[in-house]
């Protein structure tokens, strides 16, 4: 299967990157890519209905971001539009399963830009919203800083704070793609909620929590808002050295969970009892530096493992106890930050 790869503009990057694995050995190898159609930073990106693919290209403190949008023909990519993301450091985007409204937030200037996607992936913007407040990391937390985007459904989504330790949900006008209703809970002190996960039953969800190495689970109730219950670390208790989560993933049949670890370099496993609660298992080298994203293929039988910092992406079978095999192959990019498959999505 082929694969997109997202990352930073360093390194002798080529921005956009096209690879395929074998899923018999595990092989990967560069197909293409694509500097000449790549924005600065093309970092995080997600793959739509019908091969259409949406991407982030990050920017500093001082410049707007762009979202952009394409289209992958056979093993081309051909760039449809882009627009402003009216902020800066744009580090994630989510668009719904209808594919026609799209949600980006810009991590430096603290906001969240939405978008009407039209039938042919061009942008319409619609608003922009700012978070306010701080937490408790002076270094880290003294302004907002929306992290990422995570659906529930059509009309429903959830943005994490990391600046102000706070998981918003917003509801939006199924007509007009306005938002309607918001609100919010509080995450630990200091934790950094930075990525989000929810079920298939859709009454669950996890948050993977970048400052303290931390996942949350969290009940889903009938009005669709977040109760937290409880909080499990990702790290050994006796590691020492500065750590940070990154990315978090369910396996494909849902009993595990998986979470990356920038310092430890790992994984950390967790089983997911009956009620939610996680069980620790073990944690797998990620066998290169800053594991800032990995990817369970749609299979379920791979996983791909992007070290932002060692400029290479392992590829690791997956067993039936769900543990993460190492297949032997690495395959050098420089600074990989996003990893998505290509397959047949919706209609």
């Amino acid at each position: 299967m082929n694969w997109l790869v997202g990352t930073y503009s360093k390194r002798s990057s080529e921005g956009i990157y096209l690879i395929n694995l074998n899923e018999d050995s595990g092989e990967m190898n560069q197909i293409e890519s694509f500097e000449n159609i790549s924005p600065k930073n093309p970092s995080f990106l997600v793959i739509g209905n019908n091969n259409k693919v949406f991407l982030v290209g990050e920017s500093s403190k001082l410049e707007p971001g762009i979202v952009c949008s394409y289209k992958i023909i056979g093993q081309s990519l051909v760039k449809i539009d882009e627009i402003s993301t009216n902020g800066s450091g744009p580090c994630h985007l989510s668009i719904n399963k209808k594919n026609n409204f799209l949600v980006v937030v810009n991590y430096n200037s603290g906001d969240f830009s939405t978008y009407k996607i039209s039938s042919d992936s061009k942008f319409e913007f619609i608003e922009k919203i700012s978070h306010e407040g701080s937490s408790i990391n002076q270094n880290r937390q003294q302004e907002p800083h929306a992290h990422s985007i995570t659906f529930l459904n059509n009309e429903t989504f959830y943005i994490c704070d990391l600046g102000v330790d706070k998981i918003f949900k917003y509801q939006i006008d199924p007509v007009s793609l306005k938002i309607i209703d918001s609100s919010f809970i509080k995450s630990p002190e200091g934790s950094g909620p930075r990525h989000f996960v929810i079920n298939s039953d859709k009454n669950r969800a996890y948050s993977i929590n970048e400052l303290d190495s931390t996942i949350s689970l969290f009940d889903i109730d009938a009005n669709k808002s977040l109760n937290l219950l409880q909080s499990f670390s990702t790290i050994p208790e006796n590691y020492i050295l500065d750590t940070t989560t990154a990315d978090i993933h369910f396996s494909k049949n849902e009993k595990y969970i998986y979470g990356s670890n920038r310092g430890h370099d790992s994984i950390a496993k967790f089983f997911i009892e009956e009620t939610g609660t996680l069980i620790f298992e073990k944690s797998f080298s990620t066998l290169g530096k800053t594991p800032r994203n990995f990817s369970i293929s749609n299979s379920g039988d791979f996983c791909l493992i992007a070290n932002e910092n060692t400029d290479d992406i392992y590829s690791f079978k997956i067993d039936l106890n769900g543990d993460f095999i190492p297949t032997g192959y690495k395959l050098s990019i420089p600074s990989p930050v996003c990893l998505s498959e290509i397959f047949k999505r919706g209609s």
